[in-house]
This record gives structure tokens, C-alpha cells and sequence, in this order.
């Protein structure tokens, strides 16, 4: 007995889902190995045609991404040890600032300081039985961050490696009337993930000047460089937002005295982290990946969903092959059509 079309497609909507949540630890790494691959691809081939040999070929672009990312885990620990310098000169200041913006919460809001302190002291009672929660799931989060930085060069090495074996592999599977648009599909899908990084660099170019053009604003000395330094901290899933900006927070505190500004640099970065994840990423991205806004949006929240922050950043140009091989076959056509950008 055959099921009916609608419920069928429920049935493989969930069964994907499923497996996407249950197969996270296997596939967020390979995807993320798969969109390195196709953009190195072009400088792979390159050296390659230069006379260069495979493994070389392969070594020295993969070399460049690591030095990249290394850059900015450095980056990312200078911060760090730069916080831990500050916190000496900021111990003397925190009594005195605490007071000060008690008075000003009463003032502003008329929250009276026997209400603050008793909001205060749920806080600390709901984070001290969380705790173990909490310790636990960065633990958890920092040793997956760990493999996946072990292992991803190792994937992206071993897929462009495999690449023909690969490419061979779709052609032996996929229908006779489909294998002679295969090769137009996949070459699209490359030159899509080269777009999609583009778009990933103006995204961060442009959060890093709204960045500092808010702290700018609020009066932050080196607005820009605390700017641009946060936007790129944000490649690194919740750690790099939060030192990055715990920085200029605290520096300004410690100039300042006061909570004012540090509270507003804090509602800068929140308001532009906001619009980065639900109109300039989908907007951006989507018109680099042939994407229109719509579908961008849906994909970054089905990402969200199914594997958190990874989910955001990879469904996006998921949906974009996806796009691609729909348009080179006349039955998924209109798919195509649907996602198309404007």
C-alpha cells in the first residue's frame, strides 16, 4: 500500500531531520571539510596544472586556512591575556562602580536597591545549581571544537585528494538521463561555495564597520580596532564574541568609572549581532549564492534548529546546491525557480 504524496514527504522530512540531529558529531565537520574543499579547489587545480604534484597542491592551500585560523585563535588568546592584565586595575574599581550604578538603575528605572540585590541573589542562586550544567556543557563544547579543528584539515586534505573517485562515484549512481547535466551542476556548485565565502567576507566587513561605528558613537577610544576585531572573533562560535568584546568593556569601565558606557557597548554589539544573524547574513550570502532572502532566512533557521550555530552557516549554502542540481533537472525545476534570488 503506497502512502500519499503529502504524507510521504512528511515522512522524509523526518526521517532526514533525524538523522541530520542524530549524525551532528559526523556531519558538521565534513560539511564544513566540503565548503573548504570546493573553494581551495580552483587554487589546488592551479598548482596542480603549474607542475607542482598532487600532495603539494593540496598542502599549501590547506597550509594557508590553518594559518588563518591559528591567526585568530592567537588573536583570541592575546585578548585573553590582556583581560587577565586589566583585572588588577579593575578590582579597586568594581565596589565603588557597583554602587554608582545601583544609584543610577534607581534613579533611571526606580528599581530601589533592596529589589536589585534580592534579583541579584536569585541570579547567583539559579547559576550555582546550573553550574554543573553550564561547566559541563563548555567542556563538552570546547572538546568538540578541538576535534573538529584536528579533524577537518584532515577531511579537506583527503577530499581533494579523492575528488575524481568522488565525481566518478555520482556518475556510476545517479540516472542515465540525469548524468550528461552532472558535470555543469558540480562545476556551478564549486564556483557557489567560492561566491558564498565572498559573501561570508563581506558579512564580517560589514558587521566589523557597524561594529565601530556604534562605538565610535558612545565615544569607545579605538573604535575600530575593537570594531573589526570582534566581527572577526565571531568565526569562532560563542568564545569569540564574548572575549573579543569583553575587551572594550572592560577597558571602558576602567577609564570611565562607570556602567553607562560599558552597558552600551554591550546593547551595540547585541543590536548588531542581531541584524548580522536575520537580515545582512540572509541578504548578503543569499544574493552571493543566487539565494533570495526568504529562503536564506528559512535555511538559517533550520540550521539553528537542527545543529546550532554550524546549522546557520552551512544550511545557507546547502540550500544553494540544493538550488543548482534542481535547476539542471526538469522535475525539480520549479524548486529552481522558487529559490532563486531576485
Amino acid at each position: 500500500m503506497s502512502l500519499p504524496p503529502l504524507l510521504r514527504t512528511l515522512l522524509i522530512v523526518v526521517c532526514t531531520g533525524v538523522i541530520l540531529i542524530v549524525g551532528k558529531p559526523l556531519f558538521v565537520p565534513l560539511l564544513y571539510a566540503l565548503v573548504a574543499a570546493m573553494v581551495l579547489y580552483p587554487m589546488t587545480r592551479w598548482l596542480e596544472l603549474r607542475g607542482l604534484g598532487r600532495t603539494l597542491s593540496i598542502l599549501l592551500p590547506l597550509l594557508l586556512v590553518v594559518l588563518l585560523f591559528g591567526g585568530i585563535i592567537a588573536l583570541l588568546s592575546y585578548e585573553a591575556i590582556i583581560l587577565l592584565g586589566e583585572w588588577e586595575m579593575l578590582q579597586p574599581r568594581i565596589g565603588p562602580s557597583m554602587d554608582r550604578l545601583h544609584h543610577e538603575l534607581e534613579d533611571l528605572l526606580g528599581w530601589t536597591q533592596q529589589e536589585q540585590q534580592q534579583w541579584i541573589r536569585q541570579i547567583v542562586a539559579r547559576a550555582s545549581t546550573e553550574s554543573v550544567t553550564v561547566v559541563r556543557g563548555a567542556l563538552m563544547a570546547a572538546g568538540e571544537a578541538l576535534v573538529d579543528m584536528i579533524i577537518i584539515p584532515i577531511y579537506i586534505a583527503l577530499l581533494l585528494n579523492y575528488r575524481r573517485r568522488l565525481v566518478h562515484f555520482l556518475h556510476d549512481i545517479v540516472p542515465d538521463e540525469f548524468s550528461g547535466t552532472l558535470a555543469a551542476a558540480i562545476s556551478d556548485s564549486v564556483r557557489t561555495f567560492s561566491r558564498f565565502i565572498r559573501g561570508m567576507a563581506l558579512v564580517y566587513l560589514s558587521v566589523g564597520a557597524l561594529n565601530s561605528i556604534g562605538l565610535w558613537a558612545l565615544g569607545v577610544e579605538n573604535a575600530l580596532l575593537y570594531g573589526m576585531i570582534t566581527a572577526i572573533m565571531t568565526i569562532i562560535p560563542y568564545f569569540g564574541i564574548v572575549i573579543s568584546a569583553l575587551l572594550p568593556i572592560t577597558v571602558s569601565w576602567i577609564h570611565t568609572g562607570s556602567m553607562m558606557q560599558p552597558l552600551g557597548i554591550i546593547a551595540v554589539f547585541g543590536v548588531v549581532q542581531y541584524l548580522e544573524a536575520y537580515l545582512i547574513f540572509p541578504w548578503v550570502v543569499g544574493r552571493h549564492v543566487n539565494l533570495n532572502t526568504l529562503v536564506a532566512l528559512l535555511a538559517i533557521f533550520a540550521g539553528a534548529l537542527v545543529w546550532g550555530v554550524s546549522g546557520m552557516i552551512l544550511f545557507v549554502p546547502l540550500a544553494a546546491v540544493f538550488r543548482i542540481f534542481a535547476s539542471h533537472y526538469p522535475g525539480m525545476k520549479p524548486w529552481s525557480k522558487l529559490m532563486a534570488g531576485d
